[in-house]
């Protein structure tokens, strides 16, 4: 069974990144409460600093997903919410893999398509066990959209 999780480094990065923009929210905050000066750039920064850390903090609490791919089925588990969603292999509508070359090397991303609206991302720069997963994929399903 091939178990697929968030890589560390992602979570890390993006957690010092949270932490960084809430203390910069919460500062301007205090500082737009207690100090008049330069009121108005404090009154427009801090709700876009306010919604840019809601933003990744949805980012972070989406990408966080457990996949367990084998015996023709794949398992996600989204641990945050509890929710466990099984899908047999024979059952899946497509998948497709896409690469972008950027300046650090390949950045690829593979698509599962399981129900008419839900979709399963998994890239290799964010998931471990990702050449894996595509590796199955090839394996198992034989069709590609």
């Amino acid at each position: 069974m091939i178990v697929s999780k968030p890589k560390t480094q992602t979570l890390t990065a993006l957690t010092i990144f949270l932490v960084l923009i809430f203390a910069a929210f919460f500062m301007l905050l205090n500082s737009l409460l207690t100090e008049p000066s330069y009121f108005i750039v404090k009154l427009i920064l801090t709700p876009v600093v306010l919604v840019i850390g809601l933003l990744v903090l949805g980012k972070l609490l989406g990408a966080i997903k457990v996949v367990r791919v084998g015996d023709n089925k794949i398992e996600v588990f989204y641990p945050i919410s509890r929710i466990r969603t099984n899908i047999q292999v024979p059952n899946l509508l497509g998948w497709k893999e896409e690469v972008v070359k950027t300046k650090n090397g390949e950045y690829r991303e593979v698509k599962i398509l399981y129900t008419k609206k839900k979709i399963l991302k998994l890239s290799n720069r964010e998931n471990t066990e990702y050449d894996a997963v595509v590796k199955y994929l090839k394996k198992k399903v034989k069709f590609k959209k």
